[in-house]
């Protein structure tokens, strides 16, 4: 070993020294364990599964890889009130294609979605709420049977949530998606209007540019997006009513399924909105639906481009017992992109095994088969405007 390397040595030890008593120090039983994963084999009459669009007419039987989230939170300390939570997530994801698949591909990846620090009843105007900073997932808004996170502006970034604020909390928040784009956050949220919830927001994107992109012309004018949402429950679920108005780099993803992050193939000069009508009832003992509809407009008065889209989904599922039930999944959508057509439509019956009863039970096994139709063009292997696909799937969630 040469000097160089033992000087290194020295300088670590400490440090791992110091990483190690911690972590024998703390009380394994309080480190929290949370994930996601989904994963199965299939085929299709031509070959290999294929999946298109899961977020226009659902995901069940339209999921052709392995992903999975990995969560460990701790609370390092708790006295008088004041609680400080360490967090940390990574994902990874993988096409299936067989036993051994390296996680360094271009189809194979893994990523750090989460490594946050939260801490609660440290600020003194408000005990009640939460200040943190980090990478984090940040109260995103999402459609289960779909995959779509239509409200969700996660990444590294910092902010107070929770504030007693009259009628309900406000929440602020500075996050970066990607790139050099901030978006500023506010929320409002558990406003009371009858026997339903509201909750209003307002994102506010704007480019940090480098003086070279600057010179370069870039873009940099402020998007806007603004945000409601109506919660009711009915049925022994919840309904969702749900409008979203956008500007500028916010104005493009109302034309099809984006979040609450900035576009930047469209930073100036456009306007869209987006309704959605979602929820997940239980009409009788044995039934229960999960279901989506959705209109989405975009206005680019300078390029005079526009669009519009709409699509429904619903998944039934019928319970022969508590731990079994049958699925059927329908999808339809339709756009219409500056005078070109697209249109989707999708069926899938599934049998299914889960852990308990609820519609929300995991983990899951499901036996699945998945007819989908493209009525304008011909994506799916070999030019062909169908397919038919066949397999076994399972998720969970903990």
């Amino acid at each position: 070993m040469t000097d160089k390397n033992n000087k290194r040595l020295f300088k670590v030890a400490p440090l791992a020294t110091a990483i190690a008593a911690s972590l024998f120090t703390v009380n394994a039983s309080a480190v929290e364990w949370h994930g996601y994963a989904r994963s199965g084999i299939g085929m299709s009459d031509n070959g290999d599964q294929q999946c298109i669009n899961k977020q226009a007419v659902g995901r069940l039987g339209n999921e052709c890889e392995t992903y999975a989230e990995l969560d460990l939170q701790q609370e390092l300390f708790n006295r008088d009130g004041k609680t400080f939570k360490v967090e940390t997530m990574l994902s990874y994801k993988s096409n299936q294609d067989g036993d051994y698949e390296a996680l360094n591909s271009e189809d194979d990846e893994i990523a750090l979605r989460q490594m946050n620090v939260q801490a609660k009843g440290v600020l003194g105007f408000a005990p009640e709420a939460t200040l943190w900073a980090g990478k984090r997932y940040y109260q995103r808004h999402d459609i289960h049977h779909l995959d779509l996170f239509y409200w969700d502006v996660s990444g590294p970034g910092a902010g107070i949530e929770g504030i007693d604020a009259g009628a309900g909390k406000f929440s602020a928040a500075w996050t970066r998606g990607y790139g050099n784009i901030n978006i500023l956050d506010f929320r409002y949220s558990g406003i009371q209007v009858g026997a339903s919830s509201l909750e209003v927001g307002l994102d506010l994107a704007k480019p940090r540019l480098t003086d070279a992109q600057k010179d370069a012309g870039a873009a940099d004018d402020l998007s806007t997006l603004f945000t409601a949402e109506l919660s009711t429950p009915i049925m022994d679920g919840f309904n969702k009513i749900v409008f979203q108005y956008g500007t500028e780099g916010y104005a493009s993803p109302m034309r099809n399924f984006g979040g609450g992050q900035w576009n930047g193939t469209l930073d100036k000069g456009g306007k869209g909105f987006r309704l959605i009508d979602w929820g997940v009832v239980k009409p009788s003992a044995n039934i229960e639906l999960s279901y989506a509809a959705m209109y989405g407009v975009f206005e680019d008065d300078d390029m005079n481009d526009d669009s519009s889209f709409y699509s429904i989904s619903a998944r039934p599922a019928y319970k022969w017992s508590d731990y079994m039930r049958t699925y059927l999944e329908v999808g339809y959508f339709a756009a219409d992109d500056d005078g070109v057509d697209s249109q989707l439509d999708k069926i899938t019956i599934a049998q299914a095994w889960s852990a308990g009863p609820s519609f929300w039970a995991r983990p899951e096994i499901r036996v699945f088969a998945s007819y989908i139709n493209d009525g304008e063009g011909t994506p799916f292997e070999g030019g062909e405007d169908s397919v038919l696909n066949f397999g076994v799937q399972m998720e969970a969630w903990w």
